[in-house]
């Protein structure tokens, strides 16, 4: 009896151990992942000094346990947490960004590739300056709101505002820019969720072509021969986010092993993997915000084009070259396909080059760029989401709902969101677009989206 009492102890023992490495590992993976992304991204393509962004793009906790270093086009970095290490790689490949190899051999995943381009991009026209002479714009209360959201009451960066641009164009007219030191209008900045509004516009754009049709089922590899429900979701379900799949998203920080996590960081084929996602109700009968969702409609893209060359190049040619976004870029996943809901880089004027877009009912400069009607589908809340929170096509609403986006606002505002307090706000009402970049760690306790946003309305003619 002894003896099997002990066996058993020792059992426990040893289950209990290899569960708590195999933990530490898949948060160490997940970590690692993103870091190397992070300096991958910075230093590499935005030629930013690697001690600075470690310095002002991670968090402390970050760089106590990371140890990264650039060797040519791959940053190497090992998390260690205790006795357990994980060492990943991220690789920058010319026209897909930087990717996360997450297990695939350097030499495949460099295999994928976009061929040597041979035309060169339009050059875009030169944008304006700020106009200070607008009527009816009080320049003294405009420029007190701005100068706030750059203005500090703490000198620990993990609860600072770390604002790091603030654009505002109104009527047509630019009437506020403004940018942190080391940042100016041709930064790349990370766009964080503010990439599903990219998406969607590339979808969009497919539609406007006469490619897709979203009501009719998503072209996922493997889901017409299923019969759990996937085999129904279309699209439309995708863009709007009630597709209904099986799990809850939290940020990386909250809890590294999730779903969301791990598919963003520690996976080679995002939309392989998110494709896996069970559901847990019929599509479109509920709505939860999701990257699922996000991430398996760049698969629709690529699956659309079905040319892997035409793909990498489509929404360079088709969206960035278009709007003169000369500062813009998805980065994809070790296969090759681009990440749908994270990872894009486009300068604070670029954001509000898409901010513009939207506002002027998808036409720029008199070429139609998405769909006619594609604008206000993309902006009406799906009836599931007005149970908590206004969502349309990968948009943040601010219709009326249980949690209002902007309460107090006009009820036709929307916004382009992403982690650490990226917002791209349209008011059409007002004919407003505001861009806000920055590095707020602690989220909207450390920078009140409600404020700006407010307080520019306040300054305008018609607030």
């Amino acid at each position: 009896m002894l003896k099997s009492i002990v066996l058993l102890v020792v059992a426990a023992v040893l289950a209990a151990g290899t569960y708590g490495i195999n933990y530490l590992r898949d948060v160490e993976a997940v970590a690692a992942g993103y870091i190397s992304q992070t300096l991958c991204t910075n230093v590499l393509i935005l030629g930013r000094d690697q001690a600075e962004v470690e310095a002002n793009d991670l968090t402390g906790q970050q760089r106590e346990i990371a140890r990264s270093a650039v060797k040519g086009d791959v940053v190497e970095t090992t998390v260690r947490i205790g006795p357990v290490s994980f060492t990943e790689h991220s690789v920058y490949r010319p026209g897909l960004g930087c990717s996360v190899l997450a297990g695939r051999n350097l030499e495949d995943v460099l295999a994928v590739a976009v061929d040597e381009r041979t035309d060169s991009p339009p050059t875009a026209p030169a944008w304006p300056t700020v106009d200070e002479n607008v009527p009816g714009v009080n320049r003294d209360q405009l420029d007190a709101v701005i100068a706030s959201t750059f203005t500090e009451t703490t000198d620990d960066i993990e609860k600072a505002q770390n604002t790091r641009a603030v654009l505002v164009s109104y009527q047509g007219k630019l009437i506020a820019e403004r940018y942190a030191d080391g940042f100016d209008g041709d930064t790349p900045q990370r766009g964080m969720s503010m990439t599903k509004s990219a998406t969607a516009t590339v979808i969009g754009i497919l539609v406007q072509q006469g490619r897709l049709d979203v009501d009719a089922p998503a072209p996922i590899d493997g889901w017409s021969e299923l019969n759990d429900g996937r085999s129904r979701i279309t699209t439309h379900h995708l863009l709007t986010m009630t597709a209904g799949f099986d799990y809850e998203e939290t940020p990386a920080d909250s809890n590294p092993r999730k779903l969301h996590s791990q598919m963003l960081y520690a996976v080679p084929d995002a939309p392989g993997f998110a494709a896996e996602t069970p559901l847990r109700g019929e599509p479109g009968n509920s709505w939860e915000y999701q990257t699922v969702h996000s991430v398996l409609l760049q698969h629709v893209a690529r699956n659309v084009i079905a040319d892997d060359q035409q793909y990498f190049r489509f929404a360079q040619r088709h969206l960035f070259d278009k709007l003169g976004m000369g500062n813009s870029f998805f980065q994809a996943d070790a296969a090759g396909t681009f990440i749908g809901g994270a990872s894009m880089y486009a300068s604070g004027l670029d954001w509000m080059k898409l901010g513009l877009l939207y506002l002027n009912d998808g036409v720029h400069q008199g070429e139609r760029i998405l769909p006619e009607g594609w604008v206000e589908y993309a902006t009406t809340a799906s009836e599931p989401s007005l149970q908590t929170r206004a969502y349309g096509a990968q948009i943040w609403l601010n219709t009326p709902a249980p949690h209002q986006l902007f309460p107090g606002m006009p009820e036709d505002a929307y916004a382009f969101q992403g982690h650490f307090g990226q917002y791209v706000i349209v008011v059409p009402s007002l004919e407003l677009v505001v861009v806000r970049m920055g590095m707020t760690f602690n989220g909207e306790q450390g920078f009140d989206k409600q404020a700006l946003l407010r307080g520019v309305v306040a300054a305008l003619p018609a607030g």
